[in-house]
């Protein structure tokens, strides 16, 4: 199997060869036919290169010539394989002998060794040159032997009983009647003609089998059998009709009776400009293939006789004459020739290119708009810049031209929570219960409360808030130290609102539905390198408290590996389990041990 891979790498190798020649100089196709010997080597004959019983043979082959040293030959032979122990002395007591009629079919690799002085090109007069040739050639390849062998295992009165027990295992085996061989050898031809060869070539057929005469175990079960071909061959050459001979076929040439180059498509060039005469409008003076072969004396791309101005450069828009200016406008016809300016305008310039003349553009120096008188509005809000407070950013013109992110009537300049509708009476933040206590110093933001109580309704509310707050905060501190992930609450940012992901009744498994929150919490930490989250498992008051703690922690563990799948570092998150301990509803009720049933995340920056 090795070498077959072999001789597939040397074909594609050929192919490379072939496809990288650019001008073809020999004529690659071959059929022919010969006469030769075909010998038998194996078991019942003792020379491992001459044969004792040769026998006639025949056959027919094509062969396609890569290149001039290289080809590809397709061939199928018949003959016969034959021996006999009667031709060797000491074996005639043994008395064995064989016969197959034997068909090859072979894909094999030439090399031909003086190949490449048989066609010659001329690059002067582009012609292939054919000088006849005397060369020897090496050949391998892969092929098929297929045989039908009829030992006759008679023998002698003297024949020994251990070749007659192989014979018995000869008679029983069962083998193959086609089989993989190797073919090699040397050869040699004479080209009789262009299209005439004369061939001679002895070459080997390894074959990898015991049993190509149907004898092993009655003889040599060790040795395996091969056969040789030697044949008289006789081919004609052909390729497609060249006729002008220039290496190109007719078909391919745009000049089949005019000998030319490749690079003209097999036309001649007299003036050798690069224009195929038969394309130049000037012949017999060079000059460029842009200009159909004509000359262009002042190198403006007209030809000369089309040229108005034909020894100054000119653009073709302005049939060749200059434009000192570059301005699109003919000298001749530029009131302000040496300064580019508009056609519009005559000719004259327009320095911020806004369309209205310096002499009448307030902001001459700045590209502006009409409606106000040349000068600009950059950030396109309504408002000219010399009246927008926020020139480059576009926003309200009741806030002076600034924008207002979270549309809450304050201009994001002067909003402390610029991406969070709040009030004015804490400078853009928000008091989400509408209590007079702004959410960052509420400790019950979901309900109203009393600013004594710090935005809880009571005195009871507030001290089981802070007791839970202060659990919390132990609580946290602890996984923070364990896991490794410092957080400072001071960096908490406010105007990062997460919804809370709910689970079902003694369940750690994330809904579908709340998948893209976490999806969303990715895209913000991706966004935002400096952030850190804190995710915050809760559970309802059903079942043993320390159960119900467990439980919540895997719950905020299950949020934590979703995370981290979605390329959120591990060191960027930190988990709690907080349990039954801060609720954020009654637990009393089916609904409030729903919304018990949580994860929270809050956001820090580093």
């Amino acid at each position: 199997m090795k070498i077959l891979l072999r001789c597939v790498c040397v074909v594609s190798l050929l192919f490379g060869f072939n496809a990288a020649y650019s001008q073809q100089v020999h004529q690659r196709w071959e059929v022919g036919g010969g006469l030769g010997l075909s010998g038998y080597l194996g078991d019942l004959n003792k020379s491992d290169f001459f044969s004792k019983d040769p026998k006639l043979s025949g056959g027919v082959f094509g062969r396609y010539h890569f290149n001039r040293s290289w080809a590809l030959r397709g061939a199928l032979t018949f003959g016969k394989l034959s021996g006999s122990d009667a031709n060797f002395d000491d074996r005639k007591v043994r008395g064995f002998k064989t016969s197959s009629p034997l068909t090859d079919l072979s894909a094999i690799v030439e090399y031909d060794f003086l190949g490449k002085n048989r066609f010659r090109y001329d690059s002067t007069s582009f012609q292939v040159r054919f000088k006849r040739k005397l060369s020897p050639y090496l050949f391998t390849g892969a092929g098929l032997g297929f045989t039908n062998p009829k030992p006759d295992f008679t023998g002698t009165a003297s024949t020994s009983a251990a070749y007659r027990q192989g014979a018995i295992a000869d008679q029983a085996a069962s083998y193959s009647k086609s089989n993989f061989v190797i073919p090699f050898g040397v050869g040699v031809r004479y080209d009789l003609a262009e299209h005439w060869v004369l061939g001679v070539e002895a070459g080997f057929r390894l074959a990898f089998s015991d049993y190509l005469d149907g004898v092993s175990q009655a003889a040599n079960p060790g040795r395996e059998d091969r056969y040789k071909l030697s044949t008289l061959s006789i081919a004609y050459r052909f390729d497609k009709k060249d006729t002008d001979r220039d290496g190109i076929p007719d078909e391919k040439d745009a000049c089949p009776k005019e000998p030319g180059s490749v690079k003209m498509n097999g036309c001649p060039d007299k003036d050798n400009d690069g224009v195929a005469d038969k394309d130049d409008d000037c012949p017999d003076t060079f000059g460029l293939a842009s200009l159909k072969g004509c000359p262009d004396a002042d190198g403006d791309g007209i030809r000369d006789k089309d040229d108005a101005c034909p020894d100054e450069a000119g653009p073709i828009s302005l049939q060749g004459c200059p434009d000192r200016d570059k301005d699109g406008i003919a000298d001749k016809d530029d009131a302000c020739p040496d300064v580019a300016g508009s056609a519009l305008l005559k000719g004259c310039p327009d320095r911020d290119k806004d369309g209205i003349a310096d002499k009448d553009d307030a902001c001459p120096d700045v590209a502006g708009l009409p409606q106000f008188s040349g000068c600009p509005d950059t950030d396109g809000d309504g408002l000219p810049d010399k009246d927008d407070e926020c020139p480059t950013i576009a926003g309200k013109i009741e806030l002076k031209g600034c924008p207002d992110g979270d549309n809450d009537g304050i201009a994001d300049k002067d909003d402390a929570c610029p991406t969070v509708a709040g009030v004015a009476m804490f400078a853009g933040c928000p008091d989400t219960d509408s209590d007079s206590v702004e959410d960052a110093k509420d400790r019950c933001p979901d309900i109203a409360g009393k600013p004594e109580f710090e935005g809880c309704p009571d005195a009871k509310t507030l001290k089981a808030i802070i007791k839970a707050a202060e659990q919390k905060a132990r609580l946290e501190a602890i996984a923070a130290k364990k896991q490794g992930v410092k957080i400072d609450e001071s960096q908490k940012i406010m105007d990062v609102r997460v919804d809370p992901i709910l689970f079902e009744t003694n369940s750690a498994v994330i809904q579908s539905v709340y998948k893209a929150t976490l999806d969303n919490i990715a895209d913000l930490m991706a966004k935002n390198p400096s952030y850190k989250i804190r995710i915050s498992g809760h559970a309802d008051n059903v079942g043993p408290d320390d159960y119900n703690r467990k439980l919540s922690e895997k719950r905020s563990k299950a949020c934590f590996d979703y995370l981290q799948s979605k390329g959120v570092s591990a060191t960027r998150m930190a988990l709690i389990g907080l349990g039954e301990g801060v609720p954020a509803a009654d637990n009393q009720t089916e609904e409030g041990r729903q919304r018990n049933r949580r994860v929270e995340v809050e956001a820090f920056r580093q």
